[in-house]
């Protein structure tokens, strides 16, 4: 209720019960003096008890006055300061949008020019990767490939060596024919397995006419690949072989008047002379063979020699020593002397020659030694090539050096 409409009621209500009361009080004063005194009595009660509620109704307004305090001006309602603070309002947070994410807009890729010469792998046709080979095995290694890129590849193509083991193959081969883009083409090299077990790989690129080597992948520069797992040499051809010298050779001590050299070698060297093996050999009059074959090179000087001695042997009835001794192909100025030595084990270890071989200018040689004369004895036989002048074409094979027993 507003304040000042509850006052003016109020006021309103004592005036009226004043007036009510004060007139009683007249008419009995004026009354006849026959009334007695407690009626008068009772008149002054209700007098002063107005009087009270009065009071009464004024402390009441006062409360009311600080209970519910109002404007003065009638209008709405003004918290005023007390001993207990009114609490204030926590103001609501204001919300602050979040800002809007930026979803990323995927690059725009830049199409890569494709270049004149480019290739792509489909497929091994043969040996796949690493295919088991023999020893000395000749095999043809061929890939597929797609011409992917904007020119044609001719027959003035190549794909040639680029590292790793050769496998005595070409340097390089030309394309078998001419190749339009968007179409495929085998690429065939003809290579041999190496004459030792394990594992070799060779790589293989692509080189235009105009020199542009090139090759597959997403940059068309990765080789093409050969990988192969030698396992196992072939055994000897001959069936009466008692002892394969050719297989068994890396179980010799070799050495050359410059002392002795690992084996086998890394490669065919005519200066410090070296000791290498071949089940694929190709002979000084350019046929080649498919058994096993030592490639025996002396050491560059006056004097140079190699030398091979075996591990020991007990000769039985009936032994024989079997070779074909030749040269290399592509030396014509091949030019040494073969030995058969041999030390026996035992006693003073004696030994000595069974036989010796010139080979002048080529040609060939085929060995046979009967080696009855030792019969019971154990021995070590020994390979032995001596130069016999310019050493520079002296690169002599045994070809399957071998005891037999026929």
């Amino acid at each position: 209720m507003n304040k000042s409409i509850l006052i003016k009621t109020l006021t309103v209500v004592a005036v009226l019960t004043l007036a009510l009361t004060s007139c009683n009080l007249l008419d009995i004063i004026g009354q006849d003096d026959t009334e007695d005194f407690a009626q008068i009595e009772t008149i002054a009660a209700a007098t002063i008890s107005a009087r009270f509620t009065q009071s009464a109704y004024e402390t009441m307004v006062g409360q009311l006055t600080q209970i519910a305090p109002t404007s003065t001006a009638g209008g709405p309602v003004v918290p005023q300061a007390s001993s207990t603070p009114l609490p204030e309002n926590t103001p609501i947070p204001t919300f602050t949008p979040a800002p809007p994410v930026n979803t990323p807009i995927p690059p725009t890729k830049t199409p890569i020019p494709i270049p004149c010469n480019a290739a792509k792998y489909i497929e091994d046709v043969t040996i796949p990767d690493w295919s088991k080979v023999d020893a000395g095995a000749s095999f043809v290694k061929t890939w597929k490939v797609k011409n992917v890129g904007t020119c044609s590849w001719t027959k003035e193509y190549k794909i040639f060596f680029f590292g790793g083991n050769q496998l005595k193959a070409a340097d390089a081969v030309a394309f078998p024919q001419v190749v339009n883009p968007g179409e495929t083409v085998n690429l065939s090299v003809s290579m041999t397995a190496p004459s030792d077990t394990g594992s070799f790989s060779g790589s293989w690129m692509l080189k235009a006419a105009n020199g542009t080597v090139f090759g597959v992948g997403s940059a068309y520069n990765v080789a093409l690949t050969v990988n192969i797992k030698v396992e196992s040499v072939p055994a000897s051809k001959d069936p009466d072989t008692v002892y394969d010298m050719a297989k068994d050779y890396c179980s010799a001590s070799w050495r050359t008047n410059g002392g002795e050299i690992s084996c086998p070698s890394s490669k065919i060297d005519t200066a410090s002379g070296s000791i290498t093996r071949s089940y694929a050999p190709v002979l000084w009059d350019g046929s080649k063979d498919d058994e096993g074959a030592l490639y025996t090179v002396p050491a560059k000087g006056g004097d140079g020699m190699i030398q091979g001695k075996f591990p020991k042997l007990k000769i039985e009835k009936g032994y024989r020593f079997r070779s074909l001794l030749t040269c290399a192909n592509k030396t014509p100025k091949c030019s040494v002397t073969y030995e058969l030595l041999y030390t026996e084990i035992g006693g003073d270890e004696t030994g000595g020659s069974l036989g010796s071989w010139d080979l002048n200018n080529g040609s060939s040689i085929s060995a046979d030694v009967d080696l009855s004369a030792l019969k019971g004895k154990t021995v070590r036989l020994i390979l032995k090539v001596s130069s016999k002048g310019d050493s520079t074409d002296d690169v002599a094979i045994w070809l399957a050096p071998r005891v037999t027993n026929p």
